[in-house]
């Protein structure tokens, strides 16, 4: 596990990068990512000095791995910004992503997705919501549907195919019976 970052080393390459130097160099002097570098910088400018010193405060959680993943879908938010936006270590939120895009939600969730969460979850967000955001959710509900969809259909046919040219190939081999 990481240690936590002293505040005044985040200080310290704030101060640098205010005195003009580049964020690459800053990195590389005091040995830190630029992606880590740049979380710092959005999580100051977000909360100040004593947002910086919290940070990182979230673990990557339910509720907060769903907030980081449909943001990155709906936006293409870059993964420093998602880290500062939800207060969550840089490596977490690109572990987060990584097992989305490989595993989908069930993997985010760490089982198989269970309905009643998913209803609790929309009664829940709904109160947070505006009409026009949950509109807006819907129509790429809606999106995601049809593009899934299409996507089982390309698949059904792909595996008919596949089956059928198995199937030929086995009939060829065969030796004749005459």
């Amino acid at each position: 596990m990481k240690k936590k970052v002293p505040i005044e080393l985040k200080m310290e390459a704030l101060k640098l990068l205010e005195s003009g130097e580049s964020a690459k160099a800053v990195s590389k002097r005091l040995r830190i990512s630029n992606g880590e570098l740049q979380t710092w910088c959005l999580i100051y400018a977000k909360d100040g000095a004593q947002g910086l010193a919290a940070y990182p405060k979230n673990i990557c959680v339910g509720a907060i791995k769903d907030k980081i993943i449909c943001t990155y879908r709906q936006k293409r938010a870059p993964l420093h910004t998602l880290s500062a936006r939800y207060s969550v270590p840089y490596s977490s939120v690109c572990r987060c992503i990584s097992t989305y895009k490989r595993k989908g939600q069930a993997g985010i969730e760490g089982a198989t997705i269970d309905m009643w969460d998913l209803y609790r979850t929309v009664d829940h967000m709904e109160g947070e919501l505006t009409k026009a955001e949950l509109k807006h959710q819907l129509k790429v509900a809606k999106n995601e549907l049809a593009y899934l969809r299409a996507e089982n259909a390309y698949l059904k046919k792909l595996k008919a195919l596949v089956e059928a040219d198995e199937k030929r190939k086995r009939s060829a081999s065969k030796p004749s019976v005459h």
